[in-house]
């Protein structure tokens, strides 16, 4: 299009998102050479015309061009005011052609011949709505559809709607940090509070979540803890609130249909299944004092041959399905948690407490290991069986020491027999680092308290009739090639010598073993020294050992188990969850000893010993508390391995920062 015909006119231009009045002295192909009513000149593609007038200005004298320019500026700005765009659009909204002249709009709507700066304003008011009608080109229109316009309206409200929630979002966050929201009715102090947490907890993912982003950055609230602190004051969280159990969305109640079939097992019996009667038997359980679920129990006797250990295990496989609410429900739980301050269990407290649990003096279903030793401890055979047992004595771990350190005969001789095992695993290869365990507690009072769990015989005893248990039950898996969840470790990447003779060694071989890995089918684990291994213990408390128990149920019942295609199907889910169940318990371990730490031992010499020293700056373990500390900025030499007494400088258990210093 040749441009030349607009040399000499005055025109309306786009000029730094702005329109304004110009006048063309020069046109140079697809562009124009204006002067703007401040005098300065400029070169635009013509791209950024919106009107020009049909005749030439005849006067050459810059200065009065100059001053006639901003007087229709100023004219066409006012005029822009006069026009009722949403009146002449319903008049011409359906019309059939939709791209009119400009002049024709304005001479409809004034009902005479316009003026040029008419024409001009009216464009202007165009360009500024963007909504009943659009510049098509240079002095034309396009009639916006109806459904269009409706669209776009609604997006407006929405807009502002939205943009008045942003500003009174503001208002309230600054509102609180101040420490005073008196001002807000209820319902405001509700949404903002729920559109804070809900940020907090998932960001952007949330349902309001870019809002309340903008209106975090504009209120000048940058770090998450800020975002805590908020909620703290609204009493949303407490200040001791278990925000990773809240942003994993991990299962804290049971569904309605969990807690139906929950009743409906514990009002049921499995009289039809065949068991055999061992409820004659002296059969103990040995656990913590505070222990409230009994999932295994143990019974012992001397016979012509050699000895018989039973190991009962609480039969859950026999209630609980694959496919019904319980048993997906404890699929996507994976474990019992227990956290310092609470239990959340895999199953109801109706079942994991009651039913299932093989509490002193009652009558229970289990799943019950005979194993037979001969009179050198060597295992000469063992069996699974469906039973009936009733539990004669509850014992704790501190009895049982106490009858082991006296050298009762009974007590000896099981031990014996199963370190002997242990033995034997050692001689396979078997790793086994035994740390001090940290065991931290919450009263409901809030006063938290830390315990040292040594290794002690009993514990001892307990964990290889399991560990012993495991590896049966594998073996009867494997011998009868059906899949389940077993366990499996590859060898270390290096192994130190000597690693048992003190803690550094032991701390550092910790770094060299390889994760374990869950299979279908048995691998052999080199932490245990056992060529198959499958967890089968706890039913109650780890969903793997459920799925083990219902697998051999399924063979001591000739009843077909789950197929390793229908174990697939749920494989990656467990190993996902059991990682998220794993993360939230030391997570929340490490959140209350770091506490623990802040409130009670600020001041007190804590005994450490040094991993790592790089740059003035040390990896301290607090031998106490199984937790790794920075040292930063010493003027001593350190080695690793060194045993060096500290304190604490800075602790703060939300961000997990332990920074200590030389004592």
């Amino acid at each position: 299009m040749d441009l030349i015909f607009l040399k000499n006119k005055v025109v309306d231009i786009f000029y730094r998102e702005k329109i304004t009045t110009a006048y063309v002295k020069e046109v140079k192909g697809k562009r124009l050479h204006i002067v703007l009513p401040s005098g300065k000149e400029e070169s635009i593609n013509y791209h950024a015309l919106v009107s020009f007038e049909e005749k030439p200005i005849s006067s050459k004298d810059l200065t009065q061009v100059e001053t006639l320019l901003r007087e229709k500026n100023q004219k066409r700005e006012k005029l822009k005011d006069i026009f009722n765009l949403e009146e002449l659009w319903e008049v011409v909204v359906d019309e059939e052609q939709p791209i009119l002249l400009a002049k024709d709009l304005v001479e409809l709507f004034l009902g005479k011949v316009p003026e040029e700066d008419e024409i001009a304003g009216f464009l202007r008011k165009v360009c500024e709505a963007k909504l009943y009608f659009k510049l098509k080109a240079p002095n034309e229109v396009e009639i916006m559809p109806r459904e269009e316009v409706e669209r776009e309206i609604h997006r407006r409200e929405k807009e502002l709607e939205r943009l008045k929630k942003l500003n009174q979002g503001i208002e309230f966050i600054k509102s609180l940090k101040a420490g005073s929201i008196e001002k807000f009715d209820q319902e405001t102090i509700d949404f903002w509070g729920t559109a804070l947490k809900e940020y907090f907890l998932w960001e952007e993912q949330s349902s309001s979540g870019k809002m309340v982003k903008d209106v975090l950055e504009k209120a000048e609230i940058k770090e998450q803890n800020q975002i805590f602190d908020l909620l703290v004051k609204l009493n949303l969280f407490d200040e001791d609130e278990n925000v990773e159990l809240l942003k994993t969305k991990f299962p804290l109640d049971f569904s309605l249909e969990e807690i139906k079939q929950a009743e409906e097992i514990s009002r049921s019996s499995l009289e039809d299944e065949p068991r055999e009667d061992l409820t004659h038997l002296e059969t103990f359980t040995i656990d913590a004092e505070e222990t409230e679920d009994f999932d295994d129990a143990l019974s012992f006797e001397e016979t012509k041959e050699g000895y018989l250990i039973y190991v009962h295990i609480a039969d859950v496989a026999g209630f609980i399905k694959p496919g019904t609410p319980l048993w997906n429900g404890a699929l996507e739980r994976t474990l019992t948690l227990y956290l310092p301050e609470k239990i959340i269990p895999m199953l109801p407290f109706s079942l994991s407490h009651e039913k299932f649990s093989l509490k002193q003096g009652e009558i229970r279903p289990a799943l019950t290991f005979k194993i037979y030793l001969q009179k050198d401890g060597e295992l000469k055979e063992f069996k699974a069986t469906s039973s009936l047992i009733k539990v004669k004595k509850r014992l704790t771990y501190k009895e049982v020491d106490s009858y082991l350190s006296s050298g009762e005969p009974f007590w000896q001789k099981l031990y014996q027999l199963l370190m002997q095992f242990k033995r034997k695993r050692e001689e396979n290869g078997a790793i086994a680092i035994f740390l001090p365990e940290v065991e931290v507690k919450v009263s409901e009072d809030g006063t938290i308290s830390v315990f040292k769990v040594e290794m002690t015989p009993a514990r001892m005893l307990v964990a290889e009739a399991m560990v012993l248990t495991n590896y049966l039950g594998a073996k009867l898996l494997q011998q009868n090639q059906i899949p389940g969840i077993f366990r499996s470790q590859p060898k270390p990447i290096e192994v130190i010598e000597n690693f048992e003779e003190n803690l550094y060694l032991k701390l550092l071989q910790l770094r060299y073993l390889a994760k374990s890995e869950i299979s279908l089918f048995p691998e052999y684990h080199s932490g245990l020294g056992l060529e198959a291994y499958a967890t089968l213990s706890s039913p109650i408390r780890r969903f793997a050992d459920l799925v083990n128990q219902y697998q051999l149920k399924a063979l001591i019942a000739g009843t077909p188990p789950l197929s390793e295609k229908e174990l697939n199907q749920f494989l990656p889910e467990l190993q996902t969850n059991l990682q998220r169940a794993t993360f939230l318990q030391n997570k929340r371990e490490k959140y209350f000893l770091l506490k623990y730490l802040q409130t009670q031992v600020k001041d007190q010499p804590l005994q450490g010993l040094v991993l790592q020293v790089q740059n003035k700056r040390a990896k301290v373990y607090l031998v106490d508390f199984n937790l790794t500390g920075d040292l930063i900025g010493f003027k001593e030499n350190l080695n690793p391995g060194q045993e060096i007494i500290v304190k604490i400088e800075k602790v703060n258990p939300r961000l997990e920062i332990l920074r200590l210093k030389l004592d």
